[in-house]
């Protein structure tokens, strides 16, 4: 059973993520940064997932996409579905295979960045077979699959400082011993 204070840790530390995702919503939707947009919501799902279980992954992961597919005018679930697989399989990566690190964040972040884009570019672009492809992919697409994964950084390093100051240090312990300090911390299954 969780304490009082355990309790309002974790409630803090999703509000804290919620209110992440409506700022980065606002930053993608404001068109601040022009052709260079940056969908700074698909690193924020990743940096989560990896520091959370598989189902609040999920969960978070479908919102992220839903805020997606608002903000691009896309189906209902196109980016929701495919994110929420990329984020549960970065959670069990995390939790089995991997330590939720730097390198390891950016590299899935990478990849979640490249599938959205490519996806967006396959059955929104070329499927419907429309006029300029060459042109969206060069002058939209690409700039904004470059500024989101130069902008990643920052957004690992919010999460990694919200989940560092919101967990407790068995679970931090468990997720990224380089946050406590103790690199030679046993992974214990909770």
């Amino acid at each position: 059973a969780m304490t009082k204070h355990e309790i309002r840790r974790l409630i803090i530390k999703w509000v804290l993520y919620f209110v992440c995702l409506i700022v980065f919503y606002s930053i993608m939707r404001s068109g601040a940064f022009g052709t260079w947009q940056p969908f700074l919501i698909i690193p924020l799902a990743v940096a989560v997932s990896l520091h959370e279980r598989e189902l609040s992954s999920c969960v978070f992961a479908l919102f992220c996409g839903y805020f997606i597919d608002i903000s691009c005018g896309f189906i209902f679930g196109f980016s929701a579905v495919w994110l929420m697989l990329v984020c549960v399989a970065a959670s069990i990566l995390a939790r089995n295979l991997i330590r939720v690190n730097f390198l390891n964040f950016m590299w899935i972040s990478f990849a979640a960045v490249i599938l959205e884009f490519s996806m967006d570019y396959l059955f929104n672009i070329l499927l419907w077979n429309k006029d300029n492809k060459e042109f969206i992919l060069e002058v939209l697409i690409i700039p904004t699959v470059i500024s989101t994964v130069v902008l990643s950084p920052f957004i690992y390093l919010i999460i990694k400082f919200i989940n560092s100051k919101c967990s407790d240090n068995e679970r931090l312990r468990y997720y990224s011993p380089e946050i406590t300090g103790d690199e030679d911390a046993v992974r214990v299954k909770e």
